[in-house]
C-alpha cells in the first residue's frame, strides 16, 4: 500500500509534464514561441560585449521588428549565457526554465494555502495554468515575467529561506525595475531587514552593471530608465494598465492628470487596506495587482500573477474564480488595435479591452473590503 500511495504522486507529476510538453509543443508547431524578447535580449548582450550601444538601435527581430533594450546592464549580463549558446538552446532552455519557474510558485502558494493538499490538484495546476493568455505570451515572447515572479513568491512566501529574505526580490528589481513595488509588502509586514537585503542587493548589482559596462550604465540610470521603460504610457490594446486605458480614451492633458490622480489614490489605498487584514498569500497578489493596474506599461503577458490568484481563490472557494476565462479567451484580442485604432473605440468596446485592468480594479475593491471585514470582527 505504501508503495502504491508513494508511486501515485509520480506518477501525477510525470502526467503533469506530459501534458504540459505537448501543450508547449503545441505553441511551438503552431507558432506561438517566436521569443521575439528572448532575440532582443540576445541581441542586447551581443551589443553589450562587442562595444556597441546596448541602448541603440539592435538588429530586426524574426518578425521585422525593431525594438530596444530596455532592462539595466546588470540583465544583460545575467542573460548572457543565452546569447552564447545556439539558437534553439536557448529558446528551448528558456522555455522549459519558465515552465519549472510556474511550476515552483504554484507549489509555493499551494503548500503555503493548503499544507495537506493532495498531489492531484497541483498535478493539474501548470497544465491548466498553461492555457492562460498571461503565461501563453511570456512563453511565445520569450519573456521573464515567469521567473521573476517565482523570485517574489519564495522570497517572500517561504516559510523560512536559506538565503536572506529580501534577496531575490533585490535580484528580481536589479533585472527588471518593476518588482521594486514588493519592497511594500515587506513595509507593510514591518520586516525592515528584508527592505534593507534587497536595497543593498540592488546597489550590489548597479555597481556590478557599472564595472561591466559604465557608459551603458550611465546612459540606463539617467536616461532610458525614464523613457526606454515606456512611462509615458501606450494606447496598444494589450497594455492593461491604468495609464493605457486612459491613453485609449485620448483625453485632454488636464483630464488625463485628475482621472490619473484620483485612481491612482484609490488603488493605493485599497491595496494597503486589504495587504495590512488580508494573510500574505492574499497580501501578495493584491501587491501584485497593485502594481500591474498602476505601471505605465502593463503588458498583457506581465499579467501571470493570475496563476497565483486563482489557487488563492479556489482554495478559499472564492466565487472570484469564474473570472478566470477573461484570462484564457481574452476579449481584448478581438478588438480592432494596432496602429492606434484603440483610439477609435466605443464605449462597448472600452469595456471590453479593459478587461485584465477592470478585473484587477474590481479585485482590489473586493479585497479592500474583506480587509476592512476582518478589521471590523477583531
Amino acid at each position: 500500500m505504501s508503495v502504491q500511495l508513494a508511486a501515485r504522486p509520480r506518477a501525477l507529476v510525470v502526467a503533469s509534464a506530459a501534458v504540459s510538453a505537448v501543450i508547449v509543443a503545441v505553441l511551438a508547431v503552431t507558432g506561438g514561441l517566436a521569443a521575439i524578447d528572448l532575440q532582443v535580449y540576445r541581441f542586447g548582450v551581443a551589443a553589450l560585449f562587442s562595444g556597441a550601444d546596448l541602448y541603440g538601435e539592435l538588429a530586426a527581430t524574426t518578425a521585422g521588428i525593431w525594438l530596444p533594450f530596455i532592462y539595466p546592464p546588470f540583465a544583460a549580463l545575467v542573460l548572457a549565457p543565452l546569447a552564447a549558446l545556439p539558437w534553439p538552446v536557448a529558446a528551448a532552455l528558456v522555455t522549459l526554465a519558465s515552465v519549472a519557474a510556474l511550476a515552483l510558485t504554484c507549489h509555493v502558494v499551494a503548500r503555503r494555502l493548503w499544507p495537506a493538499a493532495p498531489a492531484g490538484p497541483l498535478a493539474a495546476a501548470v497544465p491548466v495554468a498553461l492555457l492562460c493568455e498571461p503565461v501563453r505570451s511570456t512563453l511565445g515572447f520569450g519573456q521573464v515575467n515567469l521567473w521573476l515572479m517565482a523570485m517574489v513568491v519564495a522570497d517572500c512566501l517561504l516559510p523560512r529561506t536559506r538565503w536572506p529574505r529580501g534577496l531575490l526580490v533585490g535580484l528580481a528589481v536589479a533585472i527588471k525595475i518593476t518588482p521594486a513595488a514588493f519592497l511594500l509588502f515587506f513595509l507593510l509586514r514591518k520586516d525592515f531587514r528584508a527592505v534593507a537585503t534587497a536595497a543593498a542587493t540592488v546597489a550590489a548589482t548597479v555597481l556590478a552593471g557599472v564595472l561591466a559596462a559604465p557608459e551603458a550604465s550611465a546612459r540606463y540610470w539617467f536616461g532610458e530608465l525614464f523613457t526606454a521603460s515606456g512611462l509615458s504610457g501606450s494606447p496598444f490594446v494589450t497594455n492593461q494598465g491604468i495609464p493605457g486605458a486612459l491613453a485609449r480614451l485620448d483625453l485632454p492633458p488636464a483630464a488625463h492628470l485628475a482621472v490619473t490622480l484620483v485612481l491612482a489614490a484609490g488603488v493605493a489605498w485599497a491595496a494597503v487596506t486589504a495587504m495590512r487584514r488580508l494573510d500574505p498569500p492574499e497580501a501578495l497578489l493584491v501587491n501584485a495587482t497593485a502594481a500591474l493596474v498602476l505601471s505605465p506599461i502593463s503588458w498583457s503577458h506581465h499579467w501571470v500573477w493570475v496563476v497565483p490568484a486563482a489557487l488563492v481563490l479556489i482554495t478559499r472557494r472564492s466565487r472570484w474564480v469564474a473570472a478566470a476565462p477573461v484570462f484564457v479567451l481574452p476579449p481584448q484580442s478581438w478588438l480592432p488595435s494596432a496602429e492606434h485604432r484603440e483610439l477609435a473605440w466605443a464605449p462597448w468596446q472600452h469595456l471590453a479591452g479593459n478587461a485584465y485592468l477592470l478585473t484587477g480594479l474590481a479585485a482590489l475593491a473586493g479585497a479592500a473590503w474583506l480587509g476592512r471585514r476582518h478589521a471590523g470582527e477583531h
